[in-house]
């Protein structure tokens, strides 16, 4: 492997990572700033933020689940 070799893959790696990392972003943005929809498509179990959820399916899934 020569220099110029090393720097292309180099460049390309760090090109591909970044696009990587901004895809995610914005897969995990929140689309609202209203606070009405959920940040995630996972569900209620899985969720960190279940004890603090005022939608629908939250408050359900708290009341089965006795979670407060």
């Amino acid at each position: 492997m020569n220099r110029r070799s090393f720097l292309q893959s180099l460049m390309r790696g760090s090109i591909l990572g970044g696009l990587a990392v901004f895809s995610g972003a914005m897969l995990f943005r929140n689309f609202n700033s209203d606070g009405e929809s959920c940040d995630f498509d996972f569900v209620c179990r899985n969720c960190k933020q279940v004890k603090s959820c005022r939608l629908p399916d939250g408050i359900d899934f708290k009341k089965k689940n006795s979670i407060q």
